[in-house]
């Protein structure tokens, strides 16, 4: 897994967030989170898992032996003292049930205020072999850099398809504190 940089537009401001744009068809097509809606879009032959969790922390560690995962320092806010702010580590968490199949995930970073994409990282690809398993992952980012004080959000993506989001916010702080 490598995180890069944004280069791709944006999603356009008319764009509802419930749904796809399939390019090629020029054909929005939606995405339904009711429960008994599993299938995604056109994509029949693909089960929407159900997300159990996702959460941000500043670090992801499993144990070799058992495979439980310990988040340390969760968290809904970063504090900095100036920007652009890189935070040296930060641990994402997410948890699937639901899914059978092999799947493609990545994960945006979005800067909220500007709707602008700070970074994206593609997972390798994962095999879910039972629709009943319980599959948990944690994954360790070694540095981002937040350009702006404001409203962040990771998105998790299956096969280019939104499945979950968690939000934060990054705020500045001031350098002279009143007593």
């Amino acid at each position: 897994m490598s995180w890069k940089a944004a280069g791709e537009p944006r999603r356009s401001a008319n764009q509802p967030a419930l749904f796809f744009l399939l390019p090629a068809q020029g054909k929005a097509y939606p995405f339904d989170s009711r429960p008994e809606c599993r299938r995604i879009g056109l994509m029949s032959e693909i089960i929407k898992p159900s997300v159990q969790a996702f959460l941000v922390c500043d670090q992801v560690i499993e144990d070799s032996v058992t495979k439980k995962k310990s988040l340390v320092g969760l968290f809904t806010h970063l504090q900095a003292m100036s920007f652009p702010f890189q935070h040296q580590q930060m641990g994402l968490y997410f948890c699937l049930t639901d899914a059978e199949g092999n799947y493609q995930f990545d994960i945006d970073l979005i800067y909220l205020n500007t709707e602008q994409l700070v970074c994206r990282a593609s997972l390798p690809n994962i095999v879910i072999a039972d629709r009943l398993q319980i599959s948990d992952f944690g994954i360790n980012i070694p540095s981002l850099i937040f350009p702006a004080p404001g409203r962040y959000e990771f998105r998790l993506r299956m096969e280019g398809h939104l499945i979950a989001q968690k939000d934060f916010n990054v705020m500045q702080i001031s350098t002279h504190q009143t007593a």
